[in-house]
């Protein structure tokens, strides 16, 4: 079924799908490669919490949820259209408390985009130091926290030592996997990008996904081998495991801001028991020492991905909130 037909359900209204040929871009336009440095310069400015803001990231999800960019003044705002929600834009990024007004400027210039589009004006993935001055804006507005894509961050100590009762069952499944005779930890390298695109393959052979079968929206796949494709140009740092002769497991992370690395992909053959566990202690112990958290994202609400991040302990959760205009 074409673009702009189906409908699906956001709230408790029926939400039909945005037909990206209808759009009026007007300044937005496609985030490319060409972005990174400027980009990355705002990032860095910014000193960003939440794991969306990072140039791979963008790149990661661009096609998936269409991101695209625009610049106001000194400030960068990001447009999201995916399928299974209506249109969206993030906090305006830029030096919020030091230029008030530029901020204010570039929230009114996407207001007035989205009003000029028939959509109503939606700002998702706020964090929280940014919703007082985006509500302020507003004479009428809806803040909701969106729990869902709340970040689960951890302190990298804990990750690497799983100290403590709370860990017994972390440390068990290391044994587990340490009782294989042969595994290796090995740094990603563009050479090995092909293994990574091949566990995932298999993961999604495992589970009969249905992106086999041409739906790229049914897993992350498709953004993940965005990520993969990429990889040499952007700023990730990634291991493999492997046992025997084959790649099991693969991960990509990089440094969110100061004192945070983010982690993007972890996959792996789940037959290989204690697996996952190991790739996750193993490459924060060799890659992220250095900082002081670990940002694993969020779990979009599925019960499963919860129980795991949970599991982990997380020393704190960072909020994000979706603020609607009325």
């Amino acid at each position: 079924m074409e673009e702009g037909i189906c409908c699906t359900t956001y709230g408790d209204q029926a939400y039909r799908f945005t037909d990206i040929a209808n759009v009026n871009f007007g300044p937005f336009k496609p985030v490319e490669m060409s972005d990174k440095e400027t980009l990355n310069r705002l990032f860095s400015a910014v000193n960003p919490q939440i794991s969306d803001l990072t140039f791979s990231n963008l790149i990661m999800w661009r096609h998936m949820i269409n991101i695209h960019v625009a610049w106001f003044g000194g400030f960068a705002c990001l447009l999201a259209i995916p399928r299974e929600y209506p249109p969206y834009v993030y906090a305006p990024i830029g030096d919020m408390s030091g230029d008030r007004a530029g901020f204010a400027g570039a929230v009114w210039e996407t207001v007035e985009f989205f009003r000029a589009n028939g959509w109503q004006p939606r700002f998702r993935c706020v964090p929280i130091d940014a919703a007082p001055a985006l509500t302020g804006l507003f004479e009428a507005c809806e803040c909701e926290e969106d729990r869902d894509f709340f970040d689960y961050v951890y302190l990298s100590d804990d990750l690497i030592k799983l100290g403590g009762k709370k860990y017994d069952g972390k440390r068990n499944h290391i044994k587990r996997f340490k009782k294989l005779d042969d595994y290796e930890y090995v740094k990603l390298t563009p050479d090995r990008i092909d293994d990574c695109i091949r566990i995932m393959y298999d993961r999604c052979a495992e589970n009969d996904c249905d992106c086999l079968r041409g739906n790229d929206y049914a897993c992350d796949r498709k953004p993940s081998s965005e990520l993969l494709e990429h990889f040499s140009d952007l700023d990730c740092t990634g291991a493999l495991i492997k046992v025997g002769n084959h790649f099991e497991a693969f991960t990509i992370g990089e440094a969110l801001n100061r004192d945070t690395a983010v982690i993007y992909i972890e996959k792996g053959n789940t037959a290989v028991p204690g697996i996952y566990t190991y790739i996750n202690q193993q490459f924060v112990e060799r890659e992220w020492s250095g900082m002081t958290y670990i940002n694993r994202e969020e779990d979009e609400g599925v019960p499963g991905l919860r129980k795991a991040k949970l599991s982990y302990h997380p020393v704190k959760l960072i909020e994000k909130y979706t603020i609607t205009c009325k």
